[in-house]
């Protein structure tokens, strides 16, 4: 890897996620036939007060990912691209927490997987491109790219979409096969996208499997961007799987009707000197019949330039009708919102490290009424290894 200038990371993001690395720290004087790069994640994080219990735990997530062209083969339009990642110390927010929108982003099983693994064609002159193998959906669909200094994981993907499907989407940290297609425009963009509707194996969720898309029943994803100016962008998507999912209330027919769709606007609300203050909304609705979650609300504001940047974000995942009474059935009493308030400063010390103080407060924890509101505090940690 060449040419590191020690911009800001702009976060790293899976949870739903794929890992954004950091554009500024990663930038190439040129663009190089074959890149190499490594990252490591550690987060530090306590529960303080609330939730399940008070306790402190470490994850941590080595990232690899590999990238390269066609041209030693005359085929200058070809890219591959490969990400490797290993967990370890995942479930604080199952053990500790208690929380349904997951705390940390790099919350994960333990193992060695690989999120990605695609090859990609590009035509009408770089305008298009498409990909076909392992593919992180979160990295083409529903990015929330203020949304990525954060280290909640419903500031990555909403969670009214995460939340989808027998093993969740193709999303950090298990993803499916898939083929998608982009194509760019001034100031426009489409994607779509047809996935394997289950990711990996729900039996066992370490486990990384390899279907052709379709096998398992389709996950189809849409999305259309429209740049506002040079200041902002707005975000339109919607998803719907082929497969019959059972409703939530146990008695109904198995149905074929799970979908949703969610919007974003992201911005620049203002510049000084280098600094600039950045916000976001997003919302996002999943059919409620099938889903616990039926909308999702989120959003924040940034500010900060390439060495520091401070930021307050809230998440809020309400529970449908349907939800509700699988509860009180169940002998709960679920509030009908898990709201999360999250406050973070991210610093990059050197060329190859940020440090990432953290704070966040969980009202209603798994909308359980029992619970009390959970607060979390902790550091992340992110090295640049090469």
């Amino acid at each position: 890897m060449a040419g590191l200038d020690g911009g800001l990371w702009r976060g790293m993001l899976t949870g739903g996620a794929a890992l954004f690395v950091p554009e500024a720290l990663f930038a190439q004087t040129a663009e190089p036939e074959t890149t190499l790069e490594a990252t490591y994640t550690l987060d530090l994080l306590a529960n303080l007060d609330g939730g399940n219990r008070s306790g402190a735990q470490a994850m941590g997530l080595f990232d690899l990912v590999a990238d390269a062209d066609g041209a030693a083969i005359g085929a200058d339009d070809l890219s591959f691209h490969l990400d490797l990642q290993i967990a370890h110390g995942g479930g604080f927010s199952d053990s500790d927490v208690g929380d349904a929108q997951v705390v940390s982003n790099i919350d994960a099983p333990d193992g060695i997987r690989p999120l990605e693994a695609w090859v990609g064609l590009g035509f009408g002159g770089g305008a298009g491109k498409i990909k076909a193998g392992l593919i992180d959906l979160n990295g083409d669909f529903d990015v929330q790219d203020t949304g990525a200094l954060f280290i909640n994981s419903s500031h990555g993907i909403g969670s009214d979409f995460s939340q989808t499907g027998r093993n969740g989407p193709s999303i950090f940290p298990t993803s499916a096969s898939a083929v998608t297609l982009t194509w760019q425009a001034k100031g426009w963009s489409v994607r779509a996208g047809l996935f394997d509707a289950v990711a990996g194996d729900p039996a066992r969720p370490r486990r990384t499997v390899v279907r052709f898309p379709g096998e398992s029943g389709l996950l189809m994803v849409g999305e259309v961007d429209f740049a506002l100016g040079d200041a902002a962008s707005v975000q339109f998507g919607g998803w719907a799987y082929t497969s019959r999912f059972d409703p939530i209330d146990g008695e109904s027919s198995p149905r074929r009707d799970n979908r949703g769709i969610y919007g974003l606007i992201d911005g620049t609300l203002a510049r000084r000197g280098e600094s600039a203050l950045d916000a976001w909304v997003r919302v996002g609705t999943a059919k409620s019949a099938l889903n616990p979650i039926a909308v999702y609300v989120g959003g924040g504001i940034a500010w900060g330039d390439d060495a520091s940047r401070l930021g307050l974000a809230i998440g809020q995942a309400r529970l449908g009708d349907p939800a509700i009474r699988a509860g009180i059935a169940a002998g709960t009493r679920p509030d009908r919102a898990e709201t999360v308030f999250e406050l973070t400063w991210a610093v990059q010390v050197d060329a190859r490290m940020i440090v990432q103080p953290d704070m966040q407060y969980v009202i209603n924890p798994a909308w359980d009424r029992a619970k009390r509101n959970a607060l979390v505090g902790g550091v992340r940690v992110q090295f640049a290894l090469f």
